[in-house]
């Protein structure tokens, strides 16, 4: 075999050889475009998961904030002797905190009152009349004291 038979059989098996290279690099992208595919569409399915979960929790809190709400209405409706100003809290754990520190308040401000109506009662109906004490004047006062009375 000649010189240039060599080499063109050589070309030949090197271009063989390249076809079978490229043909494999193209069976590869194939497969990774396959998974790549699969891959995205997982990714697809994963996002609107995401997206339903992150829907369903924005509602779960609109839900939780309304019963919130509503038991603070229906606690400050159930103690009517606390001022709904002091009822406070964005949770229920933190609304029957501030509704049993307003009961205290309340019931401070209730003994402080009775306390001073007590202090400042006036007794019903006149007082009992008593004879002036003549026992601490000498006895000429108490004579004078006497004639004084007859008169």
């Amino acid at each position: 075999m000649s010189k240039s038979d060599q080499i063109q059989t050589e070309d030949i098996l090197q271009e063989e050889s390249e076809k079978d290279d490229l043909n494999d690099l193209k069976a590869k992208l194939g497969e990774a475009e396959k998974i790549s595919a699969g891959k995205e569409l997982k990714i697809n399915a994963l996002e609107r998961e995401i997206a339903d979960l992150a829907k369903r929790h924005r509602e779960a809190e609109n839900k939780l904030a309304d019963a919130v709400s509503n038991y603070k209405t229906l606690a400050i409706g159930n103690h009517a002797e606390i001022p709904a100003e002091l009822v406070g809290g964005a949770s229920i754990e933190e609304i029957n905190n501030s509704l049993i520190s307003a009961k205290i308040l309340v019931d401070k401000i209730r003994r402080g009152l009775e306390n001073e109506v007590m202090a400042t009662q006036i007794p019903i109906g006149a007082p009992v009349r008593r004879d002036f004490d003549i026992s601490g004047l000498s006895p000429i006062e108490k004579i004078k004291y006497a004639m004084n009375k007859s008169k």
